[in-house]
């Protein structure tokens, strides 16, 4: 006798057996996607460590070069030794930011960069030693220096976009294998696993989306997934990557073309580090007397001239006072900005004013000179006599707690500057406490 033994399935069995396959699926399919997202995150550690780093090292080593020509110039007209010390510390700067560039990254230019610097570096050797140099020869040679650094930051860009690239088709293909493993689960569990497909797929997703969106400039994008888990984490890396290449972008479009040095952005940013800090500073607001008439009366050429040269000599004139926090920016037209500390808030105010009074005469006519004044029509079309330029400087010692945004100090150093302005001549202003001045 043939017996058929047939095995029958309980519901409770159905579902455990299919919560079973589907946890093998959701276990294999969350395998796969947390290496693939092990190796993305690996990929922005990367990124973060050597494309960033070399990134800033490239915009680092094109202001030390634009400080050395300055210096070079400087030393052709005064011959001073102490400018040949200055220029040899910049060029000690620039080669070691040219060294973690090649430590950082391997990008084509950099061989080009060195011979393009050695170059250069010959030249001013020989100008330093006394010897006779071309000036138009060593501004060429300073040009292909410039062109070399640009070049090796285009190709850190292409290397960037490249890495971008690659790890949103690895977000894709580890999405598309993660969903299949998950979709064969959820077709035996559809009810257990909808859940966990939806938060997952919706992750995956938000992390392509926000990998595209990077890489096309939007630097704000949230992905808005939550923190805690590896997903998670992968978000707060782009979000911090992005915040970084953001910052990069602002520095370099914020920076004032004439004088290079950082606009508004950078100095609402450094007022606002401070405030958040808690940490005390002086801050000055510095405005050219009278610049309208000599703009009217020299023309726009030697104005954006006499722009370029203050905004050096102030911010040489802070850099003597090694203060390592200090910083200078072009708010715009012929007006700046100090941040510096409060204890050295009166000694930058004098030496930027004794510079600025010894250069202004080199930059009248000798007729000018000897009248100590210009004729020219005010901003309300009267004619007036006006006298040479000066400097205003209005200086806020901003302790904790006092002033509560940019914004306020902003307005609180206007006020200031026009009290400053009632007096003629290069004059100084420090406010220590409300309604309170030291002149």
């Amino acid at each position: 006798m043939r017996i058929t033994m047939r095995i029958r399935l309980t519901l409770t069995q159905k579902l455990i057996i299919s919560f079973a396959f589907n946890g093998i699926c959701m276990v294999a399919a969350l395998v796969y996607a947390i290496s693939g997202l092990g190796t993305m995150r690996r990929t922005a550690d990367d990124i973060a460590r050597n494309d960033l780093a070399a990134a800033t090292a490239a915009i680092a080593m094109r202001d030390t070069m634009l400080a050395q020509e300055r210096t070079a110039r400087r030393f052709l007209i005064l011959r001073l030794p102490e400018l040949r010390e200055m220029h040899g510390r910049q060029a000690d700067t620039f080669l070691r930011t040219m060294a973690t560039i090649q430590q950082h990254t391997d990008v084509a230019g950099v061989s080009e960069l060195k011979a393009s610097y050695a170059s250069y570096g010959t030249l001013t050797a020989r100008m330093f030693a006394g010897g006779a140099v071309d000036e138009a020869a060593m501004k060429r040679a300073a040009e292909r220096v410039e062109t070399a650094i640009e070049k090796v930051r285009s190709e850190q860009q292409k290397v960037l976009e490249s890495k971008l690239g690659v790890a949103g088709e690895r977000e894709s293909r580890t999405a598309a294998w993660a969903l299949g493993l998950a979709f064969s689960g959820v077709t035996l569990a559809i009810g257990v696993a909808a859940l966990l497909v939806y938060s997952f797929s919706s992750s995956i997703g938000k992390l392509q989306r926000a990998t595209h969106r990077i890489a096309a400039g939007d630097f704000d994008h949230d992905p808005a997934i939550p923190p805690g888990d590896e997903i998670g984490s992968l978000s707060e890396d782009f979000m911090h990557m992005a915040q970084r290449l953001k910052e990069l972008e602002q520095i370099s479009l914020d920076a004032s073309p004439l004088t290079r040095l950082p606009g508004n952005i950078a100095i609402e940013r450094s007022i606002n580090r401070r405030l958040r800090e808690g940490i005390p500073f002086a801050m000055c607001y510095l405005d050219l007397d009278n610049f309208k008439s000599y703009n009217d009366r020299y023309g726009y050429i030697k104005a954006s001239e006499l722009i370029k040269q203050s905004g050096e000599l102030i911010h040489n004139a802070v850099r003597r006072l090694n203060d390592p926090d200090a910083f200078v920016g072009h708010i715009g037209g012929d007006d700046f900005v100090v941040i510096i500390d409060a204890k050295l808030a009166k000694a930058a105010c004098q030496s930027i004013i004794q510079n600025f009074d010894a250069m202004i005469p080199a930059y009248y006519s000798e007729e000018d000179r000897a009248a100590g004044a210009i004729d020219g029509v005010d901003r309300y079309g009267v004619p007036r006599r006006f006298p040479l330029l000066s400097i205003s400087i209005a200086v806020l010692s901003c302790q904790p707690g006092r002033y509560a945004s940019a914004a306020e100090i902003a307005t609180a150093a206007a006020a200031v500057k026009d009290r400053v302005k009632e007096s003629s001549g290069s004059n100084y202003i420090i406010v220590r406490e409300a309604g309170s001045g030291e002149a």
